[in-house]
């Protein structure tokens, strides 16, 4: 007598697709979630993070001084390279201006530039990561090529490059990170799409007609998302220490306060060794949100390597 196979069971010799959901725990962002609360130092930095954006988004209205503004002591004496006091919680610059003040307003200036340009390498990776790993051929070897010459350009002399032409503004910055961020996210996710597209599911979905555009975006996309996911944390401290580095060689918009800045103006002054606080502040700040984003990133590390889990 004919036995029908259940829909649950396996087919003898085949191992049934394990998706997104059940290899993560969860989708979307409550798996983001989970995986935060799973590991105390990940869950410490995301608390961090979220410090750091409500001061980003509120700083200017937190400020005791406008950034800009040449503070005087009580005798009407500029308050030059102040040690912090009740007055001023982080000192003084060499022209009066509060510490403090600069590091809140400073801050939405690194949340700009670090959020567009996670958001924008995650994308580009995504899209020519899916378009490059599906079609193969012609199209593969256009974006490998273009990958590497990206990898062939050093970020800051290429944003120097910008800069000189298009003018220094901190867009201009973005736009520079942007051009170059998006090549490792590219590349992980190429080779992920490579191995997707093998699988039952995807020859099953061209078996009955499916358009290529449905396939990439409804049956591979979430099968590589958790890695995008995860490039979204590295990509925002990555552009936090480009835009440091580029503002402190001078490079920066000096229309803006950004981390950057005020480290290129400590070092200009000639003030780093006499003015340990407007020194320290910038530089803390700085690496306290990057060492926040790797310890966000370090809960994901078995999605970019199954392996250290024990899967292949």
């Amino acid at each position: 007598m004919l036995r029908l196979r259940p829909a649950t069971e396996p087919v003898a010799g085949t191992e049934p697709v394990r998706p997104w959901r059940g290899r993560v725990g969860r989708s979307g962002f409550g798996a983001v979630i989970g995986r935060v609360k799973s590991d105390p130092l990940a869950l410490a930095a995301g608390v961090v993070l979220v410090i750091f954006v409500l001061v980003a988004v509120f700083g200017p209205l937190l400020a005791p001084y406008d950034p800009t503004e040449r503070t005087r002591t009580e005798t009407g004496e500029l308050a030059y390279l102040q040690p912090p006091s009740s007055e001023h919680l982080l000192g003084t610059t060499n022209l009066g201006r509060d510490v403090f003040s600069q590091l809140l307003v400073g801050a939405r200036a690194a949340l700009i530039v670090g959020g567009i340009a996670a958001v924008a390498e995650a994308v580009i990776g995504v899209v020519l990561g899916l378009v490059a790993g599906y079609r193969k051929g012609i199209t593969d070897s256009i974006v490998m090529r273009s990958l590497d010459v990206a990898y062939a350009l050093p970020l800051e002399p290429v944003a120097i490059v910008l800069l000189v032409f298009l003018g220094q503004s901190i867009w201009t910055i973005v736009l520079a990170i942007v051009l170059l961020s998006w090549r490792a996210a590219a590349r992980v996710i190429r080779a992920q799409v490579l191995s997707v597209s093998a699988r039952s599911f995807v020859k099953g979905a061209k078996a009955v007609g499916a358009s290529d555009r449905r396939i990439m975006f409804r049956h591979i996309l979430p099968n590589v998302l958790p890695i995008a996911v995860v490039y979204l944390p590295v990509g925002f401290g990555n552009a936090i220490i480009a835009e440091a580095a580029i503002s402190f060689l001078g490079f920066g918009d000096p229309d803006t306060t950004t981390w950057g800045m005020m480290l290129h103006e400590v070092f200009t002054a000639g003030a780093t060794e006499t003015a340990w606080w407007w020194v320290l502040s910038p530089g803390l700040a700085i690496t306290i949100v990057v060492a926040a984003v790797f310890f966000i990133t370090r809960a994901f590390e078995d999605i970019l390597n199954p392996r250290l889990t024990g899967r292949s």
